[in-house]
This record gives C-alpha cells, structure tokens and sequence, in this order.
C-alpha cells in the first residue's frame, strides 16, 4: 500500500482518503502548517495578529496557559507605560524568524557517491554517471547571467 508522507508534520502513514482526512484535520498538523506559513510572514504582522485576540483569561489568572502559542487568545500584557510585553514562546518564534540564514558560501561538505552493490559505473546511462569532481549547486540561479 502507498504511504502518504506529511513535510509539515514529518510523518507517513497509509495512504487513503479516510487517513488522510483525520491527518489534514487533526490538531498537530494544522499547528504544523500554521507554525510553518508564519515562519515566512513578517514579525511585525504576526505581532499584530497576535496582540488582535482578545486576552486569555487562564494566562492572567493563573500565570500559565498550556495552550502557549496554539492559545486562541492572546497572552500579551502591558507595562504600566503602555508598552506590550510579549511571553516568551513568542520571542522565541520571533528570534527564529529573525535569525538570519547561513552564509551562501560556506565549505561545500563534498559528499561520495556510493552505487548499490553489484552496479559498475561503466554499466550505468550516461544521464546517471556522476560528475567527476564537486558541484556547487546553491547558485544554480546565477548560472549563465
């Protein structure tokens, strides 16, 4: 049986309607998704988004909500100047947004190509013949400007 494979959840299971459907609606996969789509939006908007909620009663009362970031409410409070301050979960969200990629040119981790046992490369199709030395292939866009 074909499994279906989930990029936002990283997981497989088998792969028909009925599954995939309690997958797509359960709880874990639509945070996945939503944590995955705000990774690429603006900080200032997912502030805004978040302070826009109306406030979490068990965070003010208790201190603590178990629902964190999944909360339908927000958990956002404010110094007595006006300013917000943010719970932690967010500023953690926030610092991996704002983390800035890896450097484009970094050593190139050169890795062997291993045929399965019992192939020769002479037996191989010309389109499947490896290259004989390294390729950097992050810039493929700039190739041939």
């Amino acid at each position: 049986m074909k499994r279906y494979y989930c990029e936002f959840c990283q997981c497989s299971f088998p792969d028909n309607k009925t599954n995939r459907q309690r997958h797509m609606e359960g709880g874990n996969h639509q945070l996945n998704r939503r944590l995955h789509y705000d990774s690429f939006k603006d900080p200032a908007q997912l502030i805004e988004e978040y302070c826009a909620k109306p406030p979490c009663r068990r965070f003010f009362t208790q201190g603590q909500c178990p629902y964190s970031l999944q909360c339908r409410y927000s958990h956002v409070s404010f110094d007595p100047t006006g300013r917000p301050i943010y719970p932690h979960e967010l500023k953690e969200l926030l610092d991996a947004i704002a983390r800035p990629a890896s450097p484009t040119k970094e050593k190139v981790k050169v890795e062997r190509v291993r045929l399965p046992r019992g192939w020769r490369l002479r037996d191989l199709p010309p389109s499947l013949i490896p290259p004989k030395r390294p390729y950097d292939l992050r810039d493929v866009a700039t190739w041939g400007e």
